[in-house]
Protein backbone atom coordinates (compact mmCIF):
# COMPACT_ATOMS: atom_id res chain seq x y z
CA UNK A 1 0.00 0.00 0.00
CA UNK A 2 1.52 3.64 -0.61
CA UNK A 3 1.97 6.24 1.99
CA UNK A 4 -1.04 8.95 2.30
CA UNK A 5 0.26 12.61 0.44
CA UNK A 6 1.07 14.93 3.07
CA UNK A 7 -1.41 17.44 3.83
CA UNK A 8 -0.90 20.91 2.48
CA UNK A 9 -2.33 24.41 4.26
CA UNK A 10 -5.91 23.75 3.08
CA UNK A 11 -6.51 20.77 4.03
CA UNK A 12 -5.22 21.35 7.56
CA UNK A 13 -7.68 24.51 7.24
CA UNK A 14 -10.64 21.86 6.60
CA UNK A 15 -9.88 19.50 9.11
CA UNK A 16 -9.74 22.44 11.71
CA UNK A 17 -12.66 24.25 10.85
CA UNK A 18 -14.61 21.24 10.06
CA UNK A 19 -15.62 19.94 13.26
CA UNK A 20 -17.59 23.60 13.93
CA UNK A 21 -19.56 23.35 10.87
CA UNK A 22 -20.95 20.18 11.32
CA UNK A 23 -22.01 21.10 14.78
CA UNK A 24 -23.77 23.91 13.23
CA UNK A 25 -25.62 22.38 10.25
CA UNK A 26 -26.40 18.74 11.34
CA UNK A 27 -26.46 16.34 8.53
CA UNK A 28 -24.10 18.49 6.19
CA UNK A 29 -22.53 16.54 3.63
CA UNK A 30 -18.78 16.53 2.84
CA UNK A 31 -19.60 18.70 -0.27
CA UNK A 32 -21.21 21.27 1.15
CA UNK A 33 -18.65 21.87 4.27
CA UNK A 34 -15.60 21.60 1.33
CA UNK A 35 -17.75 24.72 0.05
CA UNK A 36 -18.01 26.40 3.21
CA UNK A 37 -14.57 25.75 4.27
CA UNK A 38 -13.50 27.24 0.38
CA UNK A 39 -15.11 30.48 1.16
CA UNK A 40 -13.86 30.93 4.42
CA UNK A 41 -10.23 30.55 3.31
CA UNK A 42 -10.89 32.84 0.35
CA UNK A 43 -11.57 35.23 2.93
CA UNK A 44 -9.11 34.85 5.68
CA UNK A 45 -5.56 37.29 5.84
CA UNK A 46 -2.64 36.59 4.96
CA UNK A 47 -1.42 35.54 8.13
CA UNK A 48 -3.99 33.04 8.76
CA UNK A 49 -3.04 31.55 5.83
CA UNK A 50 0.36 31.49 6.59
CA UNK A 51 0.20 29.89 9.55
CA UNK A 52 -1.66 26.80 8.04
CA UNK A 53 0.98 26.61 5.59
CA UNK A 54 3.92 26.65 8.46
CA UNK A 55 1.87 23.46 9.81
CA UNK A 56 2.21 22.13 6.20
CA UNK A 57 5.42 22.98 6.00
CA UNK A 58 6.08 20.74 9.18
CA UNK A 59 3.93 17.95 7.94
CA UNK A 60 6.02 17.63 4.81
CA UNK A 61 9.41 17.45 7.15
CA UNK A 62 7.74 14.73 9.31
CA UNK A 63 6.36 13.29 5.90
CA UNK A 64 9.83 12.95 4.28
CA UNK A 65 11.49 11.63 7.88
CA UNK A 66 8.91 8.82 7.70
CA UNK A 67 8.94 7.92 4.18
CA UNK A 68 12.18 8.72 2.74
CA UNK A 69 11.93 7.14 -0.97
CA UNK A 70 8.81 8.78 -1.10
CA UNK A 71 7.67 10.43 -4.57
CA UNK A 72 4.17 11.83 -5.97
CA UNK A 73 3.39 9.60 -9.10
CA UNK A 74 -0.14 10.44 -9.82
CA UNK A 75 -2.52 7.29 -11.44
CA UNK A 76 -2.16 7.15 -15.17
CA UNK A 77 -5.67 8.22 -16.58
CA UNK A 78 -6.24 4.37 -17.60
CA UNK A 79 -5.41 2.70 -14.48
CA UNK A 80 -8.23 1.82 -12.34
CA UNK A 81 -8.68 2.59 -8.55
CA UNK A 82 -8.94 -0.59 -6.81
Amino acid sequence: KKPPRPPNAFILYRRSKQPDIVAQNEGISNNEVSKQVGEMWHKEPLEEKMKFQRLADAAKMEHMKKYPEYKYRPRRPHEKRR
